[in-house]
């Protein structure tokens, strides 16, 4: 009955038998970091994580080289990306104008930006609102007109440092008019990770329901250290693809005052979770690791992730048979 409590051997959680990973360290990631890496390294990193299993890759933004001089060789580096195979490519398209760069060097699929609060869009996006949507409509004719998937990425959705908490029903309500532009699939956003799992819940709860032919997805920030949380909030109401960066990198937004960690989260520490949970990601972990790794080294990043530093029953059980611990108390 509503409210009681579950019986001993009935989970009030559910676990579906698989979820779709979402990698978006080759875009998101880099462009919040202050050096300009190489194609070469950049093309490293995508083939490590194609052999890792990852079933979508955002590798990077079709926006003009002065605004993210990290992202200026977009053409370049997609032309020499391997075969995805079953694998998706993607790219971030901030207009009509990268929409069409995109499509011309054979993309199949892109992400179009837009924030619910008015502040952060016209500081981010520097439009408002209104316009952002025709932006988006603009993106949906030039993708109509070269087979091109477009995804709809609704950031601010639930807070907002500059308006403070959003209400739902503004969120539900831009949200609409994403879909009535013909788009089929978004990912709603805690951009600025101070949300926690209930409002996550909430808000996916409500989309899911309001829109049940709309693919769902979602991007998780970890300021506030609740992303896995909220990852499994958003889970338990019927999303299905998650997003998520090697070593927790990415996250830049614009608010003055942050502190602590704002990073993307871990795509290690999902996959993790997501396999203790018996839940098929499709992703090699010896292989995801490889990844982290070289992002590590050669990107000169220091990762985020608990998963990759050894925080996995696997590693545990490892380190115990090579170096079993002597005696003496330490506690709990």
């Amino acid at each position: 009955m509503p409210g009681s409590e579950p019986t001993r051997g009935e989970s009030a959680l559910i676990f579906p038998e698989s979820v779709e990973i979402v990698e978006v360290s080759p875009r998101d990631g880099l462009q919040s970091l202050s050096k300009v890496y190489t194609t070469d390294q950049k093309v490293g990193l995508v083939e490590h994580l194609l052999a890792a299993g990852l079933q979508r890759i955002e590798v990077t933004s079709f926006v003009r080289p002065d605004v993210i001089p990290a992202l200026a060789d977009a053409e370049d580096l997609f032309r020499r990306l391997p075969d995805p195979g079953s694998c998706t490519y993607r790219a971030l398209v901030p207009n009509r104008k990268g929409a069409q760069r995109a499509a011309d060097v054979g993309l199949r699929e892109v992400v179009g930006l837009i924030c619910v609060s008015e502040a952060y869009n016209l500081k981010n996006q520097n439009m408002s609102v209104d316009r952002n949507v025709e932006v988006i409509g603009e993106i949906v004719e030039v993708a109509a007109t070269s087979d091109v998937h477009v995804v709809v990425a609704v950031a601010m959705t639930m807070f907002c440092a500059y308006e403070g908490d959003i209400p739902l029903e503004r969120s539900m309500a831009l949200i609409g008019r994403i879909v009535d532009l013909g788009v089929d699939e978004i990912y709603v956003a805690t951009s600025a990770g101070a949300d926690g799992p209930r409002k996550v819940f909430e808000l996916c709860s409500s989309v899911r329901e309001t829109y049940p032919d709309l693919k769902v997805g979602i991007h998780l920030h970890n300021t506030n250290g609740m992303a896995l949380a909220n990852a499994l909030a958003a889970m338990q109401a019927g999303v299905r693809t998650f997003e998520g960066a090697l070593c927790g990198i990415g996250g830049g937004i614009r608010f003055p005052h942050l502190t602590g960690n704002h990073g993307n989260l871990c795509t290690e520490d999902l996959v993790n979770m997501l396999t203790e949970c018996g839940i098929d990601t499709g992703v090699s972990w010896d292989k995801l690791l490889d990844a982290s790794a070289y992002l590590s080294e050669s990107f000169g990043v220091a990762s985020g992730s608990h998963a990759a530093a050894g925080a996995t029953k696997e590693h545990m059980l490892e380190m115990a048979r090579l170096n079993p611990w002597a005696g003496g108390l330490v506690g709990g």
